[in-house]
């Protein structure tokens, strides 16, 4: 006899962080995560910067990118990342084009509520 598997319902649930790999390990599966380092958004950053990219990515996430490079910047000159990113933030190449992909998210949302308002 086979015995069934009961399923389990979580109510209740934090993430702290999420891991898997490009490929599912599992035949069939129907959802992947994908991995990633901060490598993508800063490359696509910096092709925003010369122009010759749109944003792939929220504003929210070159924001959380920019607090990052700010934090490494810290670790690098023993600062706080607070006083890194002021005094980083129009000197260090990274945290500028972050900046501008930022920047080129918020302008691509904006358009698209306001074409969504005025048709046309």
């Amino acid at each position: 006899m086979i015995a069934q598997q009961k399923k389990m319902i979580i109510r209740d649930m934090t993430v702290n962080e999420i891991s898997s790999v490009d490929n599912p390990a599992v035949k069939g599966a129907t959802a992947v995560i994908m991995k990633c380092t901060g490598i993508p958004i800063r490359k696509n950053a910096a092709e925003i910067a010369i122009g010759q990219a749109e944003p792939l990515f929220k504003a929210a996430e070159y924001g959380n990118a920019i607090i990052e490079r700010a934090g490494e910047i810290a670790a690098q000159t023993g600062i706080t990342p607070e006083k890194a990113l002021l005094d980083h933030s129009g000197t260090d190449v990274v945290l500028i084009e972050l900046a501008y992909g930022e920047r080129a998210a918020e302008m691509a949302i904006m358009k698209a509520r306001s074409d969504r308002l005025f048709p046309g």
